[in-house]
């Protein structure tokens, strides 16, 4: 027999083989090995293969209710990630584009296992879509940890920093970890989340993966697992996913921009490459750092910044943003901005609300049901409808400007791309030619018919 115990976000533990889990130590103030609390799997299974009985067993406290996903009527390539994840030891990665429907199989995996699930989410707003729909499908209380809210279940939705701040407390209480937006992690910022529950099952979701081989997708295989499955956007739009047309609009800087932009731009692009022939091989962290250590560096790394904010919101931009609002006006919208003070100057240019962090949960609800129903046709957002929001019937991405990359573009696109009877969707992406703007553009990919809006 051997001693195991949750303590803190870890596992006291007392067993023969306690110092060869990785991330063991030996702890003087107890007496005993300390582990890493998601080593908890590991450590059950090898206990069961040497036919050791562990006194503090946290499995014995999981209640299991397992029932049938059939009535959720999963799509074949949704079955194959339940598949590939069970195949897997029941840890891993589904990758899905945006509309897929990953949360459908994360609710069907929460059904067939029955244990204690624990669901984390970047947002507030998700953590109010994931209570909504479990609650629908389960028919048992959702607990809810985020928001204001503090209640545990044994089903329970926690936001990324909640969890960060709690589950060294609670996370012995769960048997099933799912990570909504995983990629979140690929980074190791609040990683301490995932490595203070106990829970042996994990299921990571997200639409953008990281790639095979990087450090993130060696942390995240530690921590839920490798990707079990990954399928592109391009494989279901026009099936699974509404068909997709997309549109490049270039604008340009007007003579005044123009002038204001060179000038901004200047001195940054003179030190980063007097950075870069003194210190060649060095990364671009290096030379923000580098830059940062002068009054001059710093000056110039504000004015870039400067000039990036005029190059994603010139005032051609917002012309064109008018245009095809005005062009769409009977097709439900989303403008998506880089900056949320974009997102609000579209809102009042164009008489349309506007979702950002700042806007609370109540009200960004009563805004997506009139948008649900067609009262409103049209919404401006920086980032906060990025990432799982459910907006089925938007048909029309207006991409105004964007920072985070294909990641983050693929998120915007797959917005407009949950499938209805006869839906096609519209995307358009708005770019300032002869900035960092028309880079950024083409660093995300999006290759498609360049026009004049």
């Amino acid at each position: 027999m051997a001693g195991i115990d949750f303590d803190r976000g870890t596992l006291l533990l007392d067993a023969p083989f306690a110092l060869s889990i990785d991330g063991a130590v030996w702890d003087e103030r107890v007496g005993c090995v300390r582990t890493p609390a998601h080593r908890f799997g590991e450590i059950a299974a090898r206990a069961d293969a040497l036919g050791i009985v562990l006194e503090g067993d946290l499995r014995r406290r999981w209640e299991t209710r397992p029932r049938s996903s059939e009535a959720l009527e999963l799509r074949p390539y949704q079955r194959d990630a339940l598949a590939a994840w069970s195949s897997f030891g029941r840890r891993g990665i589904v990758a899905l584009p945006t509309g897929a429907g990953k949360t459908r199989v994360a609710i069907a995996i929460i059904l067939e296992l029955g244990v204690p699930t624990v669901i984390l989410c970047p947002t507030r707003a998700l953590l109010t879509s994931w209570a909504v729909q479990l609650s629908e499908v389960l028919r048992e209380p959702i607990g809810m940890v985020g928001d204001g809210e503090r209640r545990v279940e044994r089903i329970t939705v926690m936001t990324f920093e909640s969890a960060y701040r709690q589950l060294d407390a609670i996370g012995d209480r769960f048997a099933l970890l799912v990570v909504d937006e995983v990629h979140h992690f690929a980074s190791g910022v609040r990683m301490e989340a995932l490595e203070a529950c106990a829970a042996p099952y994990r299921l990571g979701l997200s639409a953008t993966a990281p790639l095979a081989g990087s450090d993130g997708a060696a942390r995240l295989a530690v921590l839920v697992g490798p990707v079990v499955l990954e399928v592109a956007m391009q494989e279901l739009v026009g099936t699974h996913l509404a068909a997709l047309a997309t549109v490049r609009v270039p604008v340009q800087l007007a003579p005044d921009e123009r002038l204001r932009y060179e000038r901004l731009v200047a001195k940054y692009q003179e030190l980063r490459r007097d950075f870069f022939r003194r210190h060649p091989g060095a990364d671009f962290t290096a030379m923000l750092r580098g830059l940062a250590e002068t009054p001059e560096g710093r000056q110039a790394v504000g004015d870039y910044g400067r000039a990036s904010d005029l190059a994603y919101f010139p005032r051609a931009k917002q012309l064109v943003v008018k245009r095809l609002l005005e062009r769409h006006r009977a097709d439900r919208s989303i403008v998506f901005t880089a900056r949320a003070e974009d997102a609000y100057a579209v809102a009042e240019k164009n008489l349309i609300p506007a979702i950002t962090a700042e806007v609370k949960t109540r009200e960004r609800e009563r805004i997506l049901t009139k948008f649900r129903e067609g009262r409103i046709m049209a919404i401006a957002s920086a980032r906060v409808l990025n990432e799982g929001i459910d907006v089925p019937d938007a048909r029309v991405a207006i991409v105004v400007a964007g920072t985070l990359g294909a990641r983050e573009h693929v998120q915007r696109i797959g917005r407009v791309l949950r499938p209805a009877p006869g839906k096609s969707a519209l995307a358009y992406e708005i770019f300032t030619e002869k900035t960092m703007d028309e880079r950024n553009a083409w660093t995300r990919g999006m290759h498609a018919p360049k026009v004049s809006a």
